[in-house]
């Protein structure tokens, strides 16, 4: 019998493995992960590398998605992804990584708590999320965002913009009586003090182009403290494309080695996992069901803000928001206010009915005055499914939206037509709903606590497959409309400490 490579093997160093690999080699267990990417980087580019690209990226026509996926950075990204991983999107756009870190290079970096409420249905205890939540905040670094005119003490702040600390002051002056929208500094993966390997956020705007600082967390960061553990080792280049079950577990990759463990911990995205597991699942003709976002973006001018200046602060978001549209307990929708002058520049000018030189003369004029909401709506709301291709080879997921989504669309504009009213915000054209997959936050296709071939126990192991342990996305039962990833970080790290206290004997 094959000697065991590993007691776990990690797939994926994206946020999600490396929160389940701490707990697992504090516990002295040996651990694998297996990277399809490698540690080389942007960091030590220019910055007219990293905000031109190569070959010129940031100069391609706009294709319509979040300005967050049109830099250089995420184009590279997401290119690879499409290029490698046989996924493919009908109506549906796929967004995952298979490079070092995964999507924590290009995430949004605002943090979300759930409480007892959303995970009322799930198959764990909320106190048991809260201390992983604790846990994992503590490591990545967060910070808030405050107006620090109005004499903020926290030392864990960041600047608020002018405009979103303009528009935050009209909504504590009156705030909704019925308390069905909120509005609140947004809290963020950045730090605003430094700590060892990493700086404090320098206020210069580049947070969607690398954060060369390291201010934003990536879980990149986070591999150069597990390397230091003797019981940690990660491989390079290693894209798993293949699972075999004999005395435990055996990972087949993309370059023909492969690599065994009684247990496997698939880290990999919810596509990624999918992909991964294919084989081993009874995929029919409807699909496996993938939730996802709906997500509408917002353009506002604040009049009062019009040719004042600007604050320096970074381009992540300034305030967060809720407003709740129904009765039951997931019907509410969440978002966050960005302030377009810190964001790049190229994304809004083409989208203007101007020529490129009196567009960017129009939106230097105006982009203090500017911002753009983006508002996210529960994942019940979409109806997405990933399919097998006939030929057994690659996936399609197609995407589409809930029954009746539309009217609830409408619905919740105009509700916001009220909100941005009373906050002396003028809503303005080119308020669009993006395709499905864009907003990247993925869950439900193996649910924990679900019966049959796709769920998966508390402990995220396959009903099918005793060893296979899932840590994404993949093993939330539902999706709220709140950013996802603080979530999947703690679950990851709450799963890995019963495993860590119940598997086997420490390694030696």
């Amino acid at each position: 019998m094959r000697t065991p490579d590993a007691d776990f093997i990690i797939v994926g160093s994206g946020p999600a493995g490396v929160s389940a690999a701490f707990p697992l080699i504090a516990a002295g267990r040996r651990v694998l992960m297996l990277d399809a990417g490698n540690d080389a980087g942007w960091e030590d580019e220019s910055r007219s590398a990293r905000v031109l690209g190569s070959n010129l990226e940031s100069l391609r026509a706009d294709d319509g998605s979040s300005p967050k996926l049109q830099t250089p950075v995420a184009r590279g990204i997401l290119e690879r992804f499409r290029r490698e991983s046989g996924i493919t999107g009908d109506g549906f756009t796929p967004v995952a990584s298979l490079v070092r870190g995964g999507l924590s290079n290009i995430w949004g970096a605002q943090i979300s708590y759930l409480d007892a409420e959303d995970i009322a249905g799930w198959p764990i205890d909320i106190e048991l999320l809260q201390r992983s939540y604790e846990r994992v905040s503590q490591r990545i670094g967060i910070s808030t965002n405050a107006d620090l005119t109005a004499g903020a003490n926290s030392a864990s702040i960041l600047p608020l913009g002018a405009t979103a600390a303009h528009v935050l002051h009209r909504h504590e002056i009156a705030k909704p009586a019925d308390g069905s929208f909120r509005l609140f500094p947004a809290v963020n993966a950045i730090l605003s003090e430094a700590r060892p390997g990493r700086a404090a956020c320098d206020l210069r705007g580049d947070c969607l182009y690398g954060c060369p600082s390291g201010a934003i967390y990536n879980s990149r960061q986070d591999l150069l403290a597990l390397q230091k553990s003797p019981h940690f080792r990660l491989l390079d280049n290693m894209r798993a494309i293949s699972l075999t079950s004999n005395a435990g577990w055996t990972i087949g990759t993309a370059d023909g080695s492969s690599f065994s463990a009684p247990r496997i911990i698939l880290a990999a995205g919810v596509l990624g996992t999918a992909a991964l597991l294919a084989d081993l699942l009874p995929i029919g003709g409807e699909g496996l069901r993938l939730l996802n976002s709906p997500t509408l973006a917002i353009p506002l001018l604040s009049p009062a803000r019009l040719l004042r200046s600007a604050t320096a602060t970074h381009s992540l978001a300034q305030l967060g928001l809720s407003l709740r549209y129904g009765e039951r307990a997931s019907e509410y929708v969440t978002g966050a206010i960005y302030e377009v002058g810190s964001l790049p520049a190229q994304s809004f000018v083409n989208r203007m009915p101007l020529g490129r030189k009196a567009g960017r003369a129009a939106f230097e004029t105006i982009a203090g005055s500017l911002l753009v909401a983006t508002i996210y709506y529960p994942g019940d709301q979409c109806r997405s499914y990933i399919h097998r291709e006939a030929a057994g080879k690659g996936m399609t997921v197609r995407g589409g939206f809930a029954d009746g989504f539309d009217t609830r669309a409408k619905d919740l504009k105009r509700r916001l037509r009220r909100e941005w009213k009373r906050l002396g915000l003028v809503p303005l054209p080119g308020a669009s709903l993006a395709e499905p997959g864009i907003d990247a936050h993925f869950a439900g296709t193996l649910p924990m606590g679900a019966a049959g071939p796709f769920g998966t126990s508390a402990d995220g192991e396959l009903n099918l497959h005793p060893g296979l342990h899932v840590v994404d996305g993949s093993v939330l039962p539902d999706l709220s409309s709140k950013y996802i990833t603080m979530t999947i970080m703690a679950n990851a790290d709450r799963i890995a400490h019963r495993l860590a206290q119940t598997e086997a004997n420490p390694a030696l």
